[in-house]
């Protein structure tokens, strides 16, 4: 491991691997709060607990290729995260319009296949 990262130190630099690590960590804590704030919403009528899941996997996602994986193998996820995928060359008016359909095709379906 260390000379892995001794090869792409002449290549990458300190900075470069302390902000790509600070990314993935802040992916990481933000996925885990938006999952225990989606439980809470679960139990809390007022509370949307089904925003803060879907925030919490693009966030885990986007922080694990090996997470990106292991969530794409639910196909509703999975057209989920394609759906923001394919939406990022969009306006943000438009994106939150399509996020917001796609979340109701989500909750809609209400069985997991």
């Amino acid at each position: 491991m260390f000379a892995i990262l001794w090869h792409l130190s002449s290549v990458i630099t300190y900075e470069q691997i302390a902000m790509w690590l600070t990314s993935k960590t802040l992916l990481l804590f933000t996925g885990g709060v938006c999952t225990v704030l989606g439980f809470v919403g679960l139990a809390i009528p007022l509370m949307p607990g089904f925003v803060f899941f879907a925030i919490a996997v693009i966030c885990f996602s986007s922080a694990s290729p090996t997470l990106h994986r292991k969530l794409t193998a639910v196909p509703k996820i999975e057209q989920f995260l394609q759906s923001v995928q394919d939406s990022r060359h969009m306006p943000l008016g438009q994106r939150v319009t399509k996020g917001a359909k796609q979340a109701a095709r989500l909750l809609k379906s209400g069985r997991h296949e």
